[in-house]
């Protein structure tokens, strides 16, 4: 498969933006009740089905070397689903500050129980279906990079050690989008274009969530 027959990452970008994003909004409208998983089926068909074409377009660009689209790739979904990636670490993170607070009042007997109870639900249940639901959204980022970084350590010499480095910082919300800049403006001086472009849609998917969520709020 050819460049030009690959289906363009943004417009594959776009369409995967407004699957999740659709899935956090329908799932705010209308909360946890029967009529829900028939709302969310159309997000979450075309979820899949952007997904499995991405992964696709990027195994061909491996197979091709081309590095050009696994950095726009790289970037484009980057930008989307960072604000997804922040709303992971941020449950994850009112867990830990919740279990911190039980601990620095431990002595009290009933609150070893609650702490108990929230250490159990936090290592059982919230964090492995936190981490596989960050996973799954971030995996053409994750593979696209991965790629990426072969390339850059068979091309430019980078270490094992840098190329371990830098995928870990993959996996931090924030940090992740700065390692990934200096990786391509140092090594391939490619990106700045498409990581405007698509910070600039994540801004507005952001405001148009917002909005619909004070819009429910407030009616």
């Amino acid at each position: 498969m050819k460049y030009n027959q690959k289906t363009h990452p943004l417009l594959l970008g776009i369409f995967y933006g407004i699957a999740i994003y659709g899935l956090i909004v329908l799932t705010m409208v209308y909360h946890i009740s029967d009529d829900t998983a028939t709302v969310l089926i159309i997000p979450f068909i075309l979820f899949v089905f952007v997904l499995i074409s991405q992964m696709r377009n990027i195994s061909s660009a491996k197979k091709e070397e081309d590095v050009d689209y696994c950095l726009k790739t790289y970037f484009i979904y980057k930008y989307i689903t960072m604000p997804s990636g922040l709303i992971c670490a941020g449950i994850v993170g009112t867990f830990i500050v919740a279990i911190i607070g039980m601990l620095i009042r431990w002595l009290e007997g009933p609150l070893i129980i609650v702490l108990v109870f929230y250490l159990v639900i936090l290592f059982i249940g919230i964090i492995p279906c936190v981490l596989i639901v960050f996973t799954v959204i971030e995996l053409p980022c994750f593979t696209s990079i991965a790629f990426i970084l072969d390339i850059t350590k068979k091309k430019y010499g980078m270490s094992s050690a840098e190329r371990r480095i830098h995928f870990l910082l993959q996996m931090i919300p924030v940090l992740d989008i700065i390692d990934g800049l200096y990786i391509s403006i140092k090594y391939w001086n490619r990106g700045r274009r498409l990581a405007i472009v698509s910070a600039a849609f994540t801004f507005s998917e952001i405001l148009l969530v917002l909005w619909i969520y004070l819009a429910d709020m407030f009616k």
